[in-house]
């Protein structure tokens, strides 16, 4: 479900954003959606990454010592 939101963006990157939109027959909604999607996986894992990661985690047993376990519980992913 789409919601609507209320914000102030430059005038300028608003004629380009419009002026994008067009060029590419689409609304300006979904233009400005895409790119905010964009900007907020920009930073997520590749499949391959995410692959690999399978790989060593879970397709064998961890060996780390209980200082570097003790890290990765207190890691907090959502302060990067």
């Amino acid at each position: 479900m789409k919601q609507k939101i209320g914000t102030l963006i430059e005038e300028d990157i608003m004629k380009l954003a419009k002026r994008r939109a067009a060029d590419e027959g689409r609304s300006l909604s979904d233009l400005i959606q895409d790119a905010l999607v964009n900007y907020l996986n920009a930073g997520a894992a590749s499949h391959k990454e995410r692959e690999i990661a399978y790989h060593v985690f879970c397709e064998r047993p961890l060996k780390l010592v209980p200082e570097q376990f003790r890290q990765v519980l207190d890691e907090d992913m959502w302060d990067r």
